[in-house]
């Protein structure tokens, strides 16, 4: 388990020169500007496209972000918290958009129904809708696993990344469909809708928890717990804690994980055989 800290200057300056309520609105206006505006910047290089994916839980809205060359990449597919994509959208698309920068063909799932988002306004009736879903969900993501790795752009590779919510779907997507060659799991851990006799299924790929010390939604702890049942099943896991973090980050602490997640995915997704071309 490794433990960071730190903070960006720039951060620092904004937080510190914000301390009136109106300075606040004003910076987390301006903060959500240039995210909007750091999206389409990273898009003029890369290539996106919009679909819907037919599967065996029914359709998925996917937005892909392609990486710029004509080559062949690894595929990471983006799996959202239970707030659903909307909320964030932004948020999503800037990380989708930084992968393909990186060279990973990166593929931003709507796995939620209109039930679902309907389902989706309170933490209880989020956690119940939770239970109910999951296998359906993880079903969803595999079909368009399945698609991904049909398509002649992309390389026998693909990793997932998952935030809260959808770092508990992506453990159980993982745990379930060995063609997950990596996991990022931003403060997520094993699903609690888990039977005792199935938290310990027979695969995990290599597995890179991202967690803060202060996050009262999901505790370390249920992080801690993957990572400690990736390695008993003979798999690598690292566990990067930052100090004073609640459930989800925001500056420095944001940009580090960012970067440790492009690292790792360069780590366990190159060098894979290519697909045999179609």
């Amino acid at each position: 388990m490794s433990v960071t800290g730190g903070m960006n200057p720039m951060i620092f300056l904004l937080s510190t020169s914000c301390n009136m309520h109106s300075a606040k609105i004003f910076c987390w206006s301006c903060l959500a500007v240039f995210l909007a505006w750091s999206v389409r910047a990273h898009a003029a290089d890369i290539q996106i496209r919009e679909t819907t994916q037919a599967t065996s839980q029914g359709a998925v809205a996917v937005k892909a972000f392609f990486a710029a060359d004509q080559g062949r990449h690894a595929a990471v597919v983006i799996l959202h918290g239970s707030q659903g994509l909307e909320k964030f959208r932004t948020f999503y698309e800037r990380n989708a958009a930084s992968l393909a920068r990186a060279g990973f063909n990166a593929y931003l799932l709507s796995y939620y129904n209109g039930q679902d988002a309907a389902c989706a306004k309170t933490v209880e009736q989020r956690r119940a809708n939770f239970a109910k879903r999951i296998m359906a969900w993880s079903l969803m993501v595999s079909d368009v696993v399945t698609s991904i790795l049909a398509d002649g752009r992309n390389t026998r590779a693909v990793g997932l990344v998952g935030y809260s919510q959808g770092g508990f779907l992506g453990a159980d997507v993982a745990s379930r469909d060995d063609r997950v060659s990596a996991l990022v799991v931003f403060y997520g851990g094993i699903s609690p809708t888990r039977s005792p006799d199935k938290r310990s299924p027979a695969h995990m790929p290599p597995l890179l928890e991202l967690h803060g010390d202060a996050d009262a939604t999901v505790p370390m702890e249920r992080g801690k717990e993957l990572v400690d049942m990736t390695r008993s099943l003979g798999q690598s896991a690292e566990m990067v804690v930052y100090p004073g973090a609640g459930h989800g980050f925001g500056g420095a602490t944001a940009a580090d994980a960012e970067q440790r997640t492009l690292a790792f995915f360069q780590a366990q997704l190159t060098g894979h055989d290519l697909l045999p071309l179609p």
